[in-house]
């Protein structure tokens, strides 16, 4: 397989394109959470050509690769036994599982119990789990919601909706048009300060959509240390939180 070297602009780390040549018209680029590149491309395009085009796209590539680094920590637990941990703000929570004719799940202290009849089925201890985590990261959010919403109000912003959903390269979203903003549902394992973060950049899309010079003044003036809470979240993430 044919490979490229680039070098990314701002970090000057080396990262190795893959070019795939096919039957087809236009090239396409593509980065993968694996922070695999990808350039498909038609068979007759010169290899000064991919060069020159791997060049101007390396700020785009960057910045791919950095999302997926920065959000790799958020992911569900993948198995819940005696002892193992798993974090939310910030902290260490050890899990307990009981035998229990009744099903459920609570926290005590820095413990998560989890009770089940069956407490070799994996499936069911992870179904038990989910949707216990669900319902404290709505809690969560929703008061971070509540607490910042004022800073927004004052332009006339409705009340913004809050869902859930396990997304693999992003903190969350904003959806303008539907009145919605959407969170990561493993968000609530980070620190609070770096939550209250995510929270706010969410809310300041509903004034300034894109990520305008006038978007980020918007949300230093309103959060001045934004960009060191951006940094130990970007840290704590790839760390595994």
């Amino acid at each position: 397989m044919e490979i490229q070297e680039i070098t990314l602009p701002s970090s000057k780390r080396i990262v190795y394109v893959e070019i795939e040549r096919k039957q087809m018209k236009t090239s396409r680029l593509k980065v993968f959470p694996d922070q695999t590149i990808k350039l498909s491309t038609p068979r007759s395009a010169p290899v000064e050509w991919i060069k020159e085009f791997l060049k101007e796209k390396s700020g785009w590539i960057e910045a791919k690769v950095d999302k997926f680094v920065q959000t790799k920590g958020y992911a569900a637990t993948v198995e819940i036994r005696n002892g193992m941990s798993i974090k939310l703000l910030g902290e260490d929570l050890i899990f307990s599982v009981t035998r229990s004719n009744k099903k459920v799940v609570y926290r005590e202290g820095k413990v998560i119990h989890v009770c089940s009849n069956d407490i070799n089925n994996q499936g069911n201890l992870l179904a038990l789990f989910e949707k216990w985590w669900r319902k404290e990261s709505l809690v969560i959010l929703s008061a971070e919601l509540e607490k910042l919403y004022p800073i927004i109000r004052k332009y006339e912003v409705a009340y913004p909706k809050i869902a859930l959903r396990k997304m693999k390269t992003l903190w969350g979203s904003c959806s303008v048009q539907r009145g919605v903003v959407t969170f990561n549902q493993y968000l609530v394992k980070a620190k609070p300060a770096c939550i209250e973060y995510v929270v706010l950049h969410e809310l300041v899309h509903f004034i300034y959509p894109n990520h305008s010079k006038q978007f980020y003044d918007f949300l230093s003036i309103h959060m001045p240390d934004w960009k060191d809470r951006k940094k130990i979240l970007d840290q704590d993430v790839v760390h595994g939180l």
